[in-house]
């Protein structure tokens, strides 16, 4: 597994310059009514997850996690070598990367310019951003992950056990208008100034670190971000457990889950 190694320290990334911001891309979640008929995925294991013992990392000490395309990002050479809002491609390949750190396995990635048309081609080439729920659907269709299930995002206990047990939470939130500014100079992302989260500014992150007390870690843009607890509840607005080939899946009900997912219909794109 490339890019592993330990650029942490106990507050957590440590900056050695500054860092561009990239894009983003996740539509907002649909109305109650329109939402998935799926239960949260603490309704498909065979037994409780434990509650969550801290400080929790499932990064595996990956640091060279890659923009991916979700901003500037000389790897990138398709759509004019210009960035796009697949911050939702860029977040299933940093869970499926933190996945395979954790267990110590190599894997052959895709590459930026084939995640960015992998993007494009979902989004018809008009670079809108995904449904997050609509693409894991779509995702699963296309054999790319083996399920998906809701985390209750307003549980912090519930979002760390599944953190835990999948080794990583993909997860939707609304940046405030500081996020750019506070990841460029490797700040945490805050509310203690009254910002407030923009509806339109969402994003697709992925949750690698809990201490339990004051932050959480998020994969984005290629680096480590830390965010205080008060962030987190503020701007969290969905999260999924993802099943990917690198996971075990003895925990979970899997036919239950399947059926469940089957019955959704729909293909997303």
């Amino acid at each position: 597994m490339s890019g592993i190694g330990d650029n942490t320290n106990e507050r957590g990334p440590v900056m050695t310059h500054s860092r561009p911001a990239g894009l983003r891309g996740r539509l907002p979640v649909k109305p109650p009514g329109k939402r998935f008929n799926i239960q949260y995925v603490s309704t498909y294991l065979k037994r409780p997850l434990p509650a969550p013992s801290y400080p929790i990392d499932v990064s595996g000490g990956v640091v060279d996690w890659q923009m991916l395309g979700n901003g500037p990002d000389p790897t990138l050479h398709v759509h004019g070598g210009q960035p796009v809002g697949d911050c939702t491609f860029a977040g299933r390949q940093h869970l499926r990367m933190a996945k395979a750190a954790a267990g110590q396995e190599v894997e052959k990635w895709e590459t930026t310019d084939q995640l960015v048309t992998e993007y494009l081609d979902y989004d018809h080439g008009k670079d809108q951003g995904a449904n997050i729920a609509d693409l894991l659907l779509f995702w699963y269709k296309a054999g790319k992950i083996k399920a998906f299930a809701p985390v209750d995002h307003t549980d912090p206990a519930a979002c760390d056990a599944a953190m835990a047990a999948f080794h990583g939470v993909y997860v939707g939130v609304n940046l405030t208008d500081d996020a750019d500014a506070l990841f460029g100079k490797g700040e945490p992302w805050t509310v203690a100034h009254g910002e407030s989260p923009d509806p339109a500014d969402g994003h697709c992150i992925v949750k690698v670190k809990a201490d339990g007390r004051q932050s959480d870690t998020w994969v984005t843009w290629g680096a480590l971000q830390e965010s205080t607890r008060e962030w987190t509840a503020a701007c969290l607005d969905e999260a999924w457990a993802v099943v990917t080939s690198e996971d075990e899946e003895a925990r979970l009900d899997m036919p239950a889950l399947l059926a469940d997912i089957a019955a959704l219909g729909g293909t997303g794109g």
